[in-house]
C-alpha cells in the first residue's frame, strides 16, 4: 500500500495546540485503531510524548534529532530522520502510517513520500500552533467520504495521490 498520513484537521488547518489535540475527542479513534492496527506507525518525538506510551498492536517508530532520546519502552524504535524512520518501518511491513506531527507531515508531503491521506475533517476552527496545509486537488483525489456523528460531527475522507511518486 505504501505510506499513509493519518491526521485530524480543523476547518482552519489547525491540528494541534501546545502538543495536544485542540478539540475534545471526536470519536475517530476507533477508526484510527482499525486502520493502523498491525502496522508500523511513524511519528515525531513530540507526538510520541503527547500520546505518552506505545500504542498496542503497532510498532512505533519515533523520529528525533536528540541522540540521547529514550522512549521508555524497548519495543519503540528510534530514528534520526524521516528516511531512517520509514526504512525501519518498511522492514516490518509494506504499509506504513505517519501519525504526526506537523513537521513530519510537511516533510513527507514536500518530498512526495506519501501515497494516501486519511483525514478526519473536524468542523471547528480552534487556535493552534500546528497546522496541516491545504489538500491540493491537482495532487490528491477524494476516494472515500464517511460522515460520523459525534460532538462535533466529523467526516473521515480518504485521498489518493493523482500522480505516482
Amino acid at each position: 500500500m505504501g505510506v499513509t498520513i493519518v491526521v485530524a484537521v480543523g476547518e482552519n488547518g489547525v491540528i494541534g495546540r501546545d502538543g495536544r489535540m485542540p478539540w475534545p475527542p471526536t470519536g475517530d479513534m476507533r477508526q484510527f485503531k482499525e486502520l493502523t492496527w498491525g502496522h508500523p506507525i511513524v511519528m515525531g518525538r513530540t507526538t510520541y510524548e503527547s500520546i505518552g506510551r506505545p500504542l498496542p498492536g503497532r510498532t512505533s517508530v519515533v523520529l528525533t534529532r536528540r541522540p540521547d532520546f529514550d522512549p521508555g519502552a524497548p519495543e519503540v524504535l528510534v530514528a534520526g530522520s524521516l528516511d531512517e524512520g520509514l526504512a525501519r518501518a518498511r522492514e516490518l511491513d509494506e504499509e506504513v502510517f505517519l501519525i504526526g506531527g506537523a513537521e513530519v507531515y510537511a516533510e513527507a508531503l514536500a518530498r512526495d513520500l506519501v501515497d494516501r491521506l486519511v483525514v478526519t475533517h473536524v468542523p471547528l476552527a480552534p487556535e493552534g500552533d500546528a497546522c496541516f496545509g491545504p489538500i491540493d486537488p491537482q495532487r490528491w483525489r477524494e476516494t472515500v467520504r464517511e460522515r460520523h456523528r459525534g460532538t462535533p460531527d466529523y467526516e473521515i475522507v480518504t485521498y489518493e495521490r493523482t500522480v505516482p511518486a
